[in-house]
């Protein structure tokens, strides 16, 4: 929510380069792997994770768009953010002027996170 914020106000002050434009804006990319060991690191628990296997992901992601199920968005999104991806290969962060620094971390949303959440008494 933080660096959504960040994201508004800089589009706002870009007009020339964002208006009418769709723009691909991210604060971090991550794999599901790493959200875990943050949550660990910082709870001090082990937790206890329940994996498919990615290949798993792609063959069940390959059949749901042969039979045209709705779940193929899912299982693509699944697979994507299971390699580390995003769906873009370029984001327009630089558009609007903003730097990896300024944005919120992993480590920044888990902390929020644990402390319950994006609201104004959290931080």
């Amino acid at each position: 929510m933080y660096s959504v914020g960040k994201f508004v106000a800089a589009t706002l002050q870009h007009p020339k380069e964002s208006f009418g434009k769709a723009l691909k804006v991210q604060s971090f990319v991550v794999t599901p792997n790493e959200v875990v060991a943050e949550y660990e690191k910082q709870t001090g628990s082990q937790f206890k994770v329940i994996k498919t296997p990615l290949d798993e992901i792609k063959r069940l992601e390959a059949k749901a768009w042969e039979e045209g199920s709705g779940a193929a968005t899912t299982f693509t999104l699944r697979r994507i953010w299971a390699e580390g991806g995003t769906l873009y290969e370029k984001n327009d962060n630089d558009v609007v002027g903003l730097k990896q620094e300024d944005l919120e971390t992993l480590e920044d949303g888990v902390r929020k996170a644990l402390a319950g959440g994006y609201k104004n008494d959290t931080f």
